[in-house]
């Protein structure tokens, strides 16, 4: 089984972007897992180890995330995200890949899915819809705002119980782990750029070619390869409702939900995402579409 991730860089759209691998590098097909807002690639750690035994799994840090370089102008629109995985992509030389990606992450998935069919081989979307509840984003904006670093690990972790109280010590410590970096003092900071802590700003204008990926049902519409679409019994950031019509709008889309998992699904529950994940990919290997 295959434990241990490179670690590598690639340059791409102007920025340095950090990114995990693991299984065979050779091979010109992968997985690529995106994660959420305030979250980096180490989210993905337990979820890419159990699938690497079957697939080459790359988890990058999206920009201004992880070890991955900040943007300048803070220009961290969706458009130029999507932008960068595709710059990602063809720097790899990978020939079709299989994404998955997670809130924010999923977002991203989901539109360079609809505008390279030719590319994306099958799509899982976690906790990902157009419309999201806003009181889920006030308890992220919350996290976020209750400090710009911790002592300890542990004090992390006390800190996502106050607004998570159904998840347990193990799912809180992996968030946290995802979420900061120990400072050369030893402290836990967030890991990401500051600007995403700063609620006052507001991204850069869109030029008119960007503006084309602002509302995710356009690209809905568009999606051609087989989707799994995955949600947490405990998420605050997702209505049943929402969830029901991503999955109406986009046919023949599998559903999947996952026990004792809120809206950070691959930290909440790793093993059974990872899970499910191999059994809809499975499915599609034994019944080409």
């Amino acid at each position: 089984m295959v434990t241990r991730p490179q670690d590598q860089t690639i340059d791409a759209n102007n920025l340095s972007f950090h990114y995990r691998e693991w299984g065979d590098a050779r091979s010109r097909h992968a997985l690529i897992l995106l994660h959420d807002f305030a979250q980096t690639a180490t989210a993905w750690e337990e979820v890419s180890i159990d699938l690497a035994r079957e697939y080459r799994v790359i988890a990058p840090d999206q920009r201004g995330y992880g070890k991955t370089g900040r943007a300048a102008d803070h220009d961290y629109s969706r458009a130029s995200q999507v932008e960068d995985l595709e710059a990602i992509i063809e720097g790899l030389g990978l020939r079709s890949v299989t994404l998955v990606g997670h809130g924010m992450g999923g977002a991203n998935a989901l539109c360079y899915a609809a505008e390279h069919p030719d590319v994306v081989t099958a799509l899982i979307l976690i906790e990902v819809a157009p419309e999201v509840l806003r009181s889920g984003i006030e308890t992220v904006r919350r996290v976020l705002a209750t400090g710009d670093e911790f002592a300890s690990l542990d004090n992390v972790v006390d800190m996502y119980r106050r607004y998570y109280p159904y998840a347990s010590n193990e799912q809180l410590e992996r968030r946290a782990r995802a979420s900061t970096t120990i400072t050369e003092d030893g402290a836990y900071a967030w890991a990401f750029d500051p600007v995403f802590r700063d609620a006052t700003q507001r991204p850069p204008e869109p030029d008119p070619g960007q503006r084309r990926l602002q509302n995710l049902w356009d690209s809905v519409e568009h999606v051609q390869c087989p989707v799994m679409i995955v949600s947490g019994t405990e998420t605050d950031m997702l209505t049943p409702e929402a969830i029901q019509r991503l999955h109406r709008r986009i046919m023949g889309s599998r559903r999947s939900l996952i026990e004792d998992a809120g809206h950070s699904v691959p930290t909440d529950q790793p093993s059974a995402l990872a899970q499910h994940i191999r059994e809809f990919l499975q499915s599609l290997s034994s019944n080409p579409l």
